[in-house]
């Protein structure tokens, strides 16, 4: 019986946080406002929680609220960098660090010419891509049929470990 307390100790120790509900912050800049999503792994919105954007002091700059639909967006005060967390009331949280001054925000017409790029078309661009990334994303995150197989393959592997053990230890004795 104490060699199965230890055992299960030692996988207790070594175990990983699930991700299978883990929060998600996806964010980008779109025309001098900061744009985002909040979702779980899997891709389930995570609509209507509270956020925070904290200042490079950890000084409260906003509170955000998420949509149903987990998107939210606020204007910054000022250039700088900036600090995004949600929090759910179970304890799953997101955080992210996004830089609000012009260069810092994610280029969205770098392959334009600086003649042909307006701020408008800057934002048309920005509108366009910020689907495709939040899918590109999202997709990231979830888990795929490799990694179940791994997973299954890891605890057979677990088992095969501890019958081998017990069946050495059984030829010793």
């Amino acid at each position: 019986m104490r060699k199965i307390l230890c055992a299960l100790c030692l996988l207790l120790v070594c175990a990983s946080p699930a991700l299978a509900h883990k929060l998600k912050l996806f964010v980008t800049g779109e025309g001098g406002q900061v744009v985002g999503s909040l979702y779980f792994a899997g891709g389930g919105k995570a609509g209507q929680l509270d956020g925070l954007v904290l200042d490079s002091t950890g000084q409260v700059v906003a509170r955000l609220r998420t949509g149903d639909d987990g998107s939210f967006r606020f204007t910054p005060p000022d250039g700088g960098l900036y600090r995004i967390r949600f929090e759910t009331a179970d304890g799953h949280m997101a955080e992210t660090s996004i830089g609000t001054s012009a260069p810092s925000l994610p280029a969205t017409s770098a392959a334009i010419p600086a003649a042909v790029a307006t701020p408008d078309l800057d934002a048309a661009l920005a509108r366009q891509l910020r689907p495709l990334r939040e899918q590109i994303d999202a997709l990231e995150s979830r888990a795929r049929l490799s990694d179940i197989i791994g997973g299954i393959g890891f605890i057979f592997g677990l088992f095969g470990c501890y019958a081998w053990i017990t069946a050495w230890r059984k030829s010793r004795t």
